[in-house]
């Protein structure tokens, strides 16, 4: 049986505080809400496609494109921020060579994250959905080795 959109809406009532945890579901299923998905969950919420656009947008773990190969998120919380995220951020565009932000690389995207609520474990680095913790300078090559 083959896993639709459609069927994934069907889990949920078409209530507006579903549209959250459907935007997540879905993204976790196919990786990312194109628009041809985002009309879908607006006809079935009733709400305009742009609300979709605008709840999807808000939350940095919902893709609205096509994620890329691998995709590595820094956490740029303030707690983090003091822990050096932005010194691991220089190290893994060094190591990856590609910077922060940079959409035209084909197979790798870095990019900054908000607070995930792990302050305590922090810095947070995320390569795909594989969380690391305390991650540091030093340790950012052998956290990325294995993609590489």
């Amino acid at each position: 049986m083959t896993l639709t959109v459609e069927k994934i809406l069907l889990e949920f009532s078409p209530s507006a505080n579903n549209i959250l945890p459907a935007l997540k579901r879905i993204c976790a299923a196919f990786g990312y809400v194109d628009g041809e998905n985002a009309e879908k969950i607006a006809d079935y919420f009733s709400v305009p496609k742009s609300q979709i656009y605008e709840t999807a947008s808000f939350f940095d773990l919902i893709n609205t494109e096509k994620p890329s190969a691998c995709t590595v998120r820094v956490c740029f919380s303030t707690h983090c921020a003091l822990k050096d995220s932005k010194k691991i951020i220089a190290e893994i565009e060094n190591i990856l060579h590609v910077k922060l932000g940079d959409v035209n690389h084909p197979k790798l995207k870095l990019e900054m994250m908000s607070c995930v609520g792990r302050c305590g474990e922090g810095p947070i680095v995320m390569v795909n959905d594989k969380v690391y913790e305390k991650v540091t300078v030093a340790g950012v090559y052998g956290m990325l080795e294995e993609y590489l």
